[in-house]
């Protein structure tokens, strides 16, 4: 493990850089990741990095000590339940279980269609795999026994636009998800759509926010915007233009911050949100490459930089 502090990129590739980002290598990894799904565990106390072919690595939030896990393969999308991990590997269409501690790998099984990505519903105990290029796309869905945790096909949810990102709330119970111009909320015991909220957008991009506390959540758009929702009857509070690429947002239950950059995109804002709208707290600058962006649960966010295999964490204090 690498941990640096300040503004300096790889040797013959320079990249803006923040002067409070700490920067995080992964060890053993490629040079060039295309990352996309990151996430904290409460329960591991760790963020989880899918770094595609350089496999999936575990990250102690306050020290930044990464450690690869499972044997070598792909890995794109994961979380965790029941103190499993669970992986995607998008091209061999393989859904795995893991042990965190040795990372063996207890299960493996294929979806029937291309994933993109995977979460545990606590819940229902279940593991749900967006698939959006199924006809019709929506969310498969397994079961995960207790006594042998080997993930079973028990269902499909079809969503006729598509199924971009996923969230699980374990404050509301329901699951959320991006579909076409809307988010959707889904109701993980009866695996139906329990609400549809236009959010404007020219088409959705990343994972929807929720903000339980203060009844909140914050969808994504393609074209860049951020669009501020009331969780409870979807009405449209605000929006934000983040930048020119892709919406990426994040929240932080500890702070109640949400934050947003796009890909491509240089500038990684802190929200305030409230019924009367999106605040900005404050902004850093990012490389202009990084398809992700989370929260962990001691007072950090993160975002990576793509074009030199690592992670940026910034302090949210």
């Amino acid at each position: 493990m690498l941990l640096a502090f300040g503004g300096c990129g790889s040797d013959d590739k320079p990249a803006p850089m923040d002067m409070r980002a700490t920067v995080v290598a992964l060890p053993g990894a490629m040079r060039q990741i295309d990352f996309d799904d990151i996430v904290y565990s409460a329960r591991l106390d760790r963020v989880l990095v899918p770094a595609g072919r350089s496999g999936l690595y575990l990250v102690e939030p306050r020290t930044g000590d990464a450690q690869r896990v499972g044997p070598a393969g792909t890995a794109d999308s994961a979380d965790e339940g029941r103190g499993l991990l669970f992986a995607l590997d998008r091209g061999e269409r393989a859904l795995r279980v893991l042990e965190p501690a040795g990372g063996r790998v207890i299960a493996s099984l294929n979806t029937a269609n291309a994933p993109d990505y995977v979460r545990y519903i606590r819940s229902t105990g279940e593991v749900w795999v967006t698939e959006p290029t199924a006809s019709p796309p929506g969310i498969e869905v397994f079961t995960v026994p207790a006594g042998a945790p080997r993930p079973a096909r028990a269902a499909f949810i079809p969503l006729e636009r598509g199924a971009e990102g996923l969230e699980w709330s374990s404050a509301t119970g329901a699951a959320y998800t991006h579909t076409g111009d809307d988010v959707v909320a889904l109701d993980p015991v009866s695996r139906s759509v329990a609400a549809t909220w236009p959010t404007a957008c020219g088409g959705t991009h990343g994972f929807p926010r929720v903000d339980a506390r203060d009844r909140l959540l914050l969808a994504s758009c393609a074209d860049g915007e951020v669009v501020l929702l009331d969780l409870d009857s979807g009405r449209r509070i605000d929006r934000y233009a983040a930048g020119d690429g892709e919406a990426l947002p994040g929240y932080a239950g500890r702070s109640g911050h949400f934050y947003a950059r796009t890909d491509p995109g240089t500038r990684l804002v802190t929200l305030k949100a409230s019924r009367g709208g999106l605040r900005v707290v404050r902004h850093v600058e990012v490389p202009a490459v990084g398809h992700c962006l989370t929260a962990d649960g001691v007072g950090h966010y993160w975002t990576c930089d793509a074009e030199n295999g690592r992670l940026l964490r910034f302090d949210d204090r």
